[in-house]
């Protein structure tokens, strides 16, 4: 008989959502756990052990057909729209391609922020007004369950509904997975953004009691996680209410500081291997970090076309003028800015991890994991938070100049 996705593995569940895609009795849901993350539950009575959950989930299934993002064509584009670049976390590649899905006639799957409740799930959208909610990067982990099944649903109903989907890697393997159970692959453009990791929600929760606290609101009218407050590299977190601004700077932020430190990033995150090199998506998308655009201030898209389709897209969007192709450098240049390699630090982490599920205190788990780092990440992390007296406008201009002596050389 078969079991299903609740039997013991080595690797954690990373809340892709798949399983609760494909299961017939409804019978899975994603809830958020003791330490804040969403992760698959089986409501056992419902289970029919059919077996399909696990034939779709990443812990148990290796991908097949994947393809390597050193055998990809890589692009560095801008979109030639002012207006998007300065709204975007970076180039504007995701607007420009869920765009490309509406004029299509195409449906876009993306990730919004809830207001209401301080989540991001992902949502269906087939208007120009419905993908801008799709605009920037969340960084926290999204639910896609209700709408990828939804869309699962549209797609086997009928062939001429077809998705562009936007998604982490896990997300978009385990959809690949479904996809490909239903045979229905071909009704979608699956596009996964780089992954660093994602942050618990208990450490978000506590920022946000500390903004509304700082503005005096018990809701927020905006939040834009990558603000471009002066340029493309001294992003900040930016929050509205009742007319009022909060700014979080990366190194002062505590919410940037345990993001960044991966302090609290999720058990999948230290064991995932859908972000590094090898994807089943058609495209990849993220910020081209490293040497090559650090005199952009406004931002650039990194994209790599995994396979014809995903090529085909992009180059039809280059000949509309929809971006500007700029000089890439080669994918092992770009990717050695990307943190493709594990995390270091497992064993400290899930020490952490384990404080947070007990005490639910963050300070608590962060004061622990710090305390036990070595000089030199100590030292590292001091400069960091010393860095911030200097103005971003004035490190904005090093950077700058630095760049053009760079470059000159």
């Amino acid at each position: 008989m078969n079991s299903n996705i609740m039997e013991i593995t080595e690797r954690s569940c990373s809340g892709c959502g798949a399983c609760v895609s494909i299961c017939p009795k409804e019978a899975i849901q994603l809830k958020l756990d003791s330490a804040g993350f969403w992760t698959a539950d089986v409501q056992e009575q419902m289970c029919i052990r059919c077996g399909l959950c696990r034939q779709v989930c990443n812990r148990f299934e290796k991908n097949k057909g994947r393809s390597s993002l050193y055998n990809s064509r890589l692009y560095a584009l801008q979109s030639t729209s002012k207006e998007t670049v300065k709204k975007s976390s970076s180039g504007g590649i995701a607007h420009e391609l869920a765009l490309l899905a509406i004029r299509k006639k195409y449906k876009v799957i993306g990730a919004v922020y809830n207001l209401d409740t301080n989540q991001v799930l992902h949502e269906i959208a087939n208007t120009k007004e419905g993908i801008r909610y799709f605009d920037g990067s969340k960084y926290l982990q999204s639910n896609p369950a209700s709408a990828f099944r939804e869309a699962i649903l549209e797609a086997k109903t009928d062939k001429e509904n077809c998705f562009y989907v936007f998604g982490t890697p896990c997300q978009i393997a385990g959809m690949d997975k479904v996809l490909r159970y239903y045979k229905i692959r071909d009704q979608f453009l699956l596009i996964e953004i780089f992954c660093h990791g994602v942050p618990s929600y208990k450490l978000w929760e506590t920022t946000c009691r500390k903004i509304e606290k700082k503005l005096g609101v018990n809701r927020f009218d905006s939040v834009q996680f990558r603000y471009k407050k002066n340029d493309w590299h001294t992003y900040c977190l930016k929050v509205e209410a009742n007319e009022k601004k909060y700014y979080g700077a990366r190194e002062t932020e505590l919410f940037w500081q345990v993001f960044f430190e991966n302090i609290l990033l999720g058990d999948a995150c230290y064991e995932c291997q859908e972000r590094k090199e090898m994807t089943s998506a058609d495209l990849r998308i993220g910020d081209y970090w490293g040497s090559r655009f650090q005199d952009h201030t406004d931002g650039v898209s990194a994209v790599f076309a995994c396979t014809y389709k995903g090529k085909k897209v992009i180059e039809e969007l280059i000949c509309e003028n929809r971006f500007r192709a700029l000089k890439e450098s080669d994918a092992a240049d770009m990717l050695a800015a990307q943190n493709m390699s594990g995390y270091t630090q497992k064993e400290l982490h899930n020490d952490a991890m384990n404080i947070l599920r007990k005490s639910g205190n963050i300070r608590d788990a962060v004061r622990y994991y710090r305390y036990r780092l070595s000089g030199k990440q100590k030292l590292k992390r001091i400069l960091l938070q010393t860095s911030a007296i200097i103005p971003d406008r004035v490190r904005s201009r090093i950077r700058k100049a630095n760049s053009s002596r760079i470059l000159k050389k």
